[in-house]
């Protein structure tokens, strides 16, 4: 979906999305050195590694903020038809795409030999259904469970657009996730449904939503510390908040609340920033952030073989080799998006350029 022309592009969320992927990496190459390497590491031992899932609640609170910001002069049935046709072809060639070559990798018996998918499980895990198999409810693409979120968001955002609720945006999205938070505790515990209808995550949407509706409605200040100062402070104080959060044991049991909270001040001081001149190759891996995301899993593993076959986990501290290793995944991932998600979003939306729509 195209910005509305009464919204500036904002080059600050940019960079703010090529961080939450950049953590969100960081997160999954620290997880996979704690699962193979015997030696001692400080960045996984102190929480920092495990603190990159907050990636995802950064991406959630962007989400809900994004989508208010750039649908201020949307309203109707058509536009609530565009929106979600066009959300569907952000979110699915691409997913599609990788969770084919991952299906392929898993049946050619090159990874997860051990593992057993049923049918019903894949046409759930291309279609984003949350299916509970194999001990959990994530899809083969396992970082694809976001997107499941994403989407259940994006199809309670059409009706805001298809009833015209321009005042009452908020308002009807916490009484809809309510009723299907409500509804949802008389389906079984094994119930994909349940399971993404329930999740106090999407609490997290609606953080974004609230700071949209927030941001529209300020006053225009000419003023150097409500520009400026008033932001920065806003980013740091969540910066601390999510720095914090390793010295709660239990965090990430409740992450729209630990995670969220400052996701939420993060995104709104980035928000206030405006367009303010931001470096090209950070705004480059902001676009890419989606193909970061959705190809890193597959690069880290077949690095990760790589350097088992070669037993240097016995030889590499760990520390000295995570930070570089996530910022290779990075750029090799981004080379998804210059090589196939541009060319891809380009020739589905028939456009010169891709929206610059966020996902998670």
């Amino acid at each position: 979906m195209v910005e509305s022309k009464s919204s500036p592009k904002l080059p600050s969320m940019q960079v703010l999305r090529a961080i939450a992927a950049s953590l969100v990496v960081l997160s999954h190459v620290a997880g996979y050195f704690e699962l193979v390497s015997p030696r001692h590491s400080w960045i996984i031992n102190s929480g920092l590694g495990r603190l990159g899932y907050s990636g995802v609640d950064i991406f959630f609170v962007i989400s809900g903020f994004i989508m208010v910001y750039t649908t201020t002069q949307k309203a109707g049935a058509k536009d609530a038809w565009i929106f979600i046709q066009r959300r569907m072809l952000r979110i699915y060639p691409l997913y599609w795409s990788i969770t084919t070559l991952f299906v392929i990798v898993w049946s050619t018996g090159f990874a997860l030999r051990n593992t057993h998918y049923s049918a019903s499980y894949l046409i759930n895990s291309y279609l984003l259904i949350p299916y509970f198999e194999n001990g959990s409810f994530e899809p083969v693409l396992s970082q694809g469970w976001t997107l499941s979120f994403e989407m259940l968001f994006y199809l309670v955002f059409s009706c805001v657009l298809f009833l015209k609720l321009k005042r009452l945006k908020l308002a009807f999205l916490i009484g809809t996730f309510a009723a299907l938070t409500l509804s949802g505790r008389l389906l079984s515990s094994t119930s994909g449904i349940r399971y993404l209808i329930t999740a106090p995550i999407m609490i997290e949407f609606l953080y974004g939503v609230l700071a949209a509706e927030i941001l529209l409605r300020l006053p225009t200040v000419r003023d150097t510390f409500y520009q400026r100062m008033l932001p920065v402070c806003l980013i740091c104080i969540g910066a601390i908040g999510l720095l914090c959060t390793i010295l709660i044991p239990d965090a990430f049991s409740m992450r729209f609340l630990y995670y969220g909270i400052p996701a939420l001040l993060i995104v709104f001081g980035t928000a206030m920033l405006g367009s303010a001149p931001c470096a090209r190759q950070l705004v480059y891996l902001g676009d890419a952030s989606y193909s970061i995301y959705l190809a890193h899993l597959i690069l880290i593993d077949a690095s990760f073989r790589a350097l088992r076959h070669f037993h240097l986990f016995d030889q590499v501290l760990p520390d000295v080799f995570i930070l570089p290793a996530t910022m290779i995944t990075i750029i090799l991932s981004s080379f998804t998006y210059f090589f196939f998600e541009r060319p891809l979003t380009r020739a589905l939306t028939k456009k010169k350029t891709p929206s610059m729509l966020v996902v998670a």
